[in-house]
């Protein structure tokens, strides 16, 4: 999620995920199984982290393109994308029926003086506050399905200022009209499900604040990848639920217990992270579907290094990014069919 999309390049290779595709046959078509739950729809993003055409406005037509025909039906950006040309932008969108999620990083979204990007520079409530609601009435002019917000400091905890903030974050959102969610990211303000839980049962914010679930990141913060049967992650269960009640998106990812990210979601070594993340998510996209969403939003969000990892000394990535977010994408919708199948 952090960081430029273009400061990455990814060499051809013969990756992993080539290999065993060889192995097991045709991959299937991401629009092959079903894309509803009761009177939901699942709805794929395409996030544009890692993907060297975003930073090139006369590549977005075919960047588009591509996306749209393999069965994406929007993109998730951050600044500088999206503020770099917003006509053509919105008008690309439209043209391939895209819509457009906004990720907002406050206290982020620039660059110092030697060019780096900015994430987080402040531990200031009063600074989040105001950066808050300058980067998301920026972003609701380009006409967003939903902003995606890195909120808040780690810091924090779920104290006076986690609840002063996402209180006037409620109100911003009521202002603007447009769906806000707050990820669940390291270094934020849900950044752990210990303190995220407590804010979500808060009086004044319980079934008020919006989600985005990134629980890979919760993995890595807690070393763990949660088991409900294990008496040790008896508090998971009533966590994940409280989490499914205020999820608008989900940021699939799969995380483990040393890191946010996996090598491929086919490697055998990492079965169990995938299959506990895959169960989570199911959790998630039922009872989006109990509360009547007409639209559910799923993101395969596997990111370029140092999230993807590489190789020592060339610093060649082990797998194929974009392929590797596109076998989530089917991943994603396997899984829904399967939601669908036991509904039925």
């Amino acid at each position: 999620m952090l960081f430029i999309y273009t400061f990455f390049f990814f060499f051809k290779q013969k990756t992993a995920y080539e290999m065993l595709r060889s192995l097991v046959g045709s991959e299937m078509c991401i629009r092959d199984s079903s894309r509803t739950l009761q009177r939901s729809t699942l709805r794929l993003s395409k996030t544009l982290w890692g993907v060297p055409e975003a930073d090139h406005p006369e590549m977005w037509d075919g960047m588009f393109q591509r996306i749209k025909a393999e069965g994406f039906d929007g993109v998730e950006a951050i600044r500088p994308f999206y503020t770099r040309d917003p006509a053509l932008l919105r008008q690309l969108l439209d043209k391939h029926d895209l819509s457009l999620i906004i990720q907002i990083h406050t206290t982020g979204g620039g660059f110092s003086a030697n060019g780096e990007y900015e994430y987080c520079t402040s531990n200031k409530l009063d600074d989040h506050c105001r950066s808050f609601s300058a980067l998301c009435t920026e972003a609701a002019e380009l006409g967003p399905v939903m902003i995606n917000s890195h909120s808040g400091h780690d810091s924090w905890g779920s104290d006076h200022r986690a609840v002063e903030f996402l209180l006037k974050a409620i109100e911003v959102e009521q202002q603007l009209g447009v769906p806000i969610v707050h990820e669940t990211h390291r270094q934020r303000l849900l950044y752990s499900p210990y303190t995220a839980a407590p804010l979500l049962a808060h009086p004044e914010l319980r079934g008020k604040i919006k989600l985005n679930a990134d629980l890979s990141h919760w993995c890595c913060v807690c070393e763990h990848v949660f088991d409900a049967s294990d008496p040790r992650d008896d508090f998971w269960a009533p966590v994940l639920t409280a989490v499914a009640e205020h999820c608008h998106l989900v940021h699939c990812r799969v995380g483990h217990a040393e890191g946010p990210q996996i090598n491929h979601p086919d490697a055998p070594e990492h079965a169990q992270d995938l299959a506990a993340h895959l169960s989570w998510w199911k959790t998630i996209w039922k009872a989006q579907a109990d509360r009547g969403l007409a639209e559910i939003w799923a993101e395969p969000e596997f990111g370029p290094a140092p999230y993807l990892q590489t190789l020592p000394f060339t610093q060649q990535p082990v797998s194929d990014l974009w392929e590797v977010n596109k076998r989530v994408a089917e991943l994603i919708v396997e899984n829904f069919a399967s939601l669908e199948a036991e509904h039925n």
